[in-house]
């Protein structure tokens, strides 16, 4: 039995992330009677619940809630407010997950009891399908037990890669915000293929299926990216230009989360 399906848990935040972390809970086994979902808006909340058949948990009813793991999916700017009303009711042998960027290990172990498990993931957005690359980086207090449960959760979304929490703000860049820089080619290469005469369903599939394969060649085989790009000999594009444009997209992600922090650390975990 997957250590997935013994545990109960509650999603705090039911927006993209939380719907992801809800359907990949579902999908891996977890039952609806083992899961919860929080949020402030609470429209939204009891239309995930709904949709989905789980527990509302509502804001001031947090304080009553005694999951084993705490999945905080909510804007940056809120998770000092979830987590300062809860120090008197996590406890020692919980875990508590974070997917809000710019918020660093240290802060949040800050606010949480001692005892308590602290993880910090950079979400992404493939991981709806099970195909996310989400980075992970582990507090001081964590154990053999729950690296073991959070690498299941891990699997579940995708693929993961351990990093420490200084490279976190680095991975928004890498891989939280890369699809959105990834997708103006995805769209490019269906409008070529629309006036070429596919219809839009095949010139997407096309489409992806080519940047699918190309990932698969950059994963699977040990070649250089000289020798990829000389199975195909036809330079159609600038290439040099198209590498900077991508690192430049990193740097500027890195960036704004960067200053996120900064303004983050002005209010400070007591502040």
């Amino acid at each position: 039995m997957s250590v997935l399906t013994e545990k109960h848990w509650l999603v705090v935040g039911a927006g993209n992330i939380g719907r992801i972390l809800i359907e990949r809970l579902l999908h891996a086994g977890v039952t609806a009677d083992r899961l919860s979902v929080c949020d402030a808006d609470e429209s939204r909340v009891r239309t995930l619940a709904a949709t989905y058949h789980l527990t509302v948990i509502n804001p001031e009813q947090l304080s009553g809630c005694h999951a084993d793991v705490w999945l905080i999916a909510t804007p940056p700017g809120a998770v000092k407010g979830v987590l300062s009303g809860l120090r008197e009711t996590l406890r020692a042998g919980q875990v508590m997950i974070s997917f809000a960027a710019g918020v660093p290990l240290s802060w949040l172990e800050s606010l949480v009891p001692s005892g308590v498990t602290v993880v910090r993931v950079m979400p992404n957005a493939p991981s709806l399908v099970g195909q996310g690359l989400n980075p992970v980086a582990y507090g001081a207090e964590v154990t053999a037990e729950a690296r073991a449960l959070v690498g299941e959760l891990l699997a579940a979304l995708g693929e993961t890669i351990e990093v420490s929490d200084e490279q976190m703000n680095w991975c928004v860049g890498l891989s939280g915000a890369a699809m959105r820089s990834l997708l103006p080619v995805l769209e490019g290469m269906t409008q070529a293929g629309r006036e070429a005469g596919l219809s839009e369903r095949d010139a997407r599939r096309v489409a992806a299926q080519v940047m699918l394969g190309t990932a698969k060649l950059a994963l699977e085989t040990d070649l250089s990216w000289e020798q990829l790009k000389a199975l195909t000999p036809m330079q159609t594009v600038d290439e040099a230009a198209i590498a900077g444009l991508f690192v430049e997209a990193a740097r500027g992600a890195r960036a704004k989360v960067d200053a996120l922090q900064r303004k983050l650390a002005e209010i400070g975990p007591a502040g």
